[in-house]
């Protein structure tokens, strides 16, 4: 019985010092950028959301230019699943069927949150999206997206 016991706690201690091991993963926010003289100061879920579908071409009267990180970047999935609420099967779908009717393309791809930054910043109607860790003093940041 006492050898029962032993081995069944050697085994808990074993199985917590594995996890305090494995280091913890978190994920960042995802936060949408402005072109630092861009005049709006914020935007809502549903507006990113929008604007990011082809939806809305202007906030506030202001034409917008929006663009996107590469498909496959943690960042572009975390954007879409998150705010947008498409996964990336269904957003190509989306995609098909907006573009073949005209309606809307979509948004110029750019490889990393550096090139975004680096976009936005010399875009004066440009708004982007990124990981907040990446965020500068060349953007304003309209929304922190969980």
């Amino acid at each position: 019985m006492i050898t029962r016991i032993k081995k069944g706690a050697l085994l808990h201690i074993l199985l917590i010092s594995l996890i305090l091991l494995v280091p913890a993963v978190s994920q960042a926010d995802i936060v949408i950028i402005g072109n630092k003289n861009i005049r709006v100061d914020s935007i809502t879920t549903e507006q990113a959301k929008k604007l990011w579908l082809g939806k809305l071409k202007k906030i506030g009267g202001i034409k917008i230019t929006v663009v996107d990180q590469t498909a496959g970047n943690p960042v572009f999935e975390t954007f879409y699943t998150s705010v947008v609420k498409k996964n990336p099967s269904q957003l190509k779908a989306y995609w098909a069927k907006v573009s073949f009717t005209g309606k809307a393309f979509p948004p110029k791809q750019l490889k990393d949150d550096a090139a975004i930054i680096k976009w936005v910043a010399s875009n004066p109607d440009a708004l982007g999206y990124v990981d907040s860790s990446a965020v500068n003093d060349t953007v304003k940041l309209l929304l922190t997206a969980k």
